[in-house]
């Protein structure tokens, strides 16, 4: 699936839900499309991020912004990336900036930027879990490739209030049949950690590696990167 055709997806999802109440996605917005392109690269380094297709959100979703020629994609997905019960799903100070490496762009943002789309046509946290479910079921969303990950590096992510900055790190994507315990995957605090947050509906199981560095090289001063 070529990435334009991903930005479709999510319009017309969005488009068949028909009229309803849409949130206000003004916050959500940033006025500045530079500073946001800017941003999507920053969660790379820039040798894989300055040649990568680059998304910006838009009232109407993500649409592409810059064309790439490596097969990575980055955006800086918003809270409604989340799992769709997430008490932080309509945060509008999230900023999560993420570059998808080939595999992960082909199979694991399809169903990424189709929840984006429903969420903003107004669909119900049940009504996500239902979509996202059936999504995989009919085969509309293919399980991760092997090798999908994606780089969360930026030194300007703000992912949550309490701890806006985290810490650098990767994420691998699998099916469900990779466990925790097939990798010794636990807890924040571990070397590899158990992606807890991540949505129940859909039949991927991601591991966070923390590193210790931010995308431009500067360390990253929290404990849990080895610092």
């Amino acid at each position: 699936m070529h990435t334009p055709t991903l930005f479709v997806l999510a319009l017309s999802t969005a488009a068949s839900l028909g009229a309803r109440q849409a949130p206000d996605l003004t916050p959500y917005l940033m006025a500045d499309r530079d500073a946001e392109i800017a941003l999507a690269r920053s969660a790379a380094p820039a040798a894989i991020s300055a040649n990568a297709t680059v998304l910006v959100f838009t009232r109407t979703g993500f649409i592409e912004a810059a064309p790439g020629t490596n097969g990575f994609t980055c955006l800086v997905m918003r809270s409604f990336g989340a799992a769709p019960d997430d008490p932080a799903f309509w945060h509008a100070s999230t900023r999560a900036p993420m570059c998808l490496n080939p595999p992960a762009a082909r199979t694991v943002l399809p169903a990424m930027l189709a929840q984006v789309g429903w969420a903003l046509a107004g669909t119900t946290p049940a009504e996500l879990k239902a979509k996202i479910t059936q999504g995989y079921a009919a085969r509309r969303f293919p399980p991760p490739a092997d090798g999908a990950m994606a780089y969360m590096l930026s030194p300007n992510q703000h992912l949550a209030d309490v701890d806006p900055h985290w810490m650098p790190h990767l994420m691998f994507y699998y099916d469900r049949s990779i466990t925790a315990g097939t990798v010794g995957a636990g807890g924040f605090t571990a070397p590899v950690i158990d992606a807890v947050a991540g949505d129940p509906n859909a039949p991927v199981q991601v591991f966070y590696i923390p590193v210790r560095n931010w995308s431009d090289g500067t360390p990253a001063a929290h404990p849990a990167a080895g610092n």
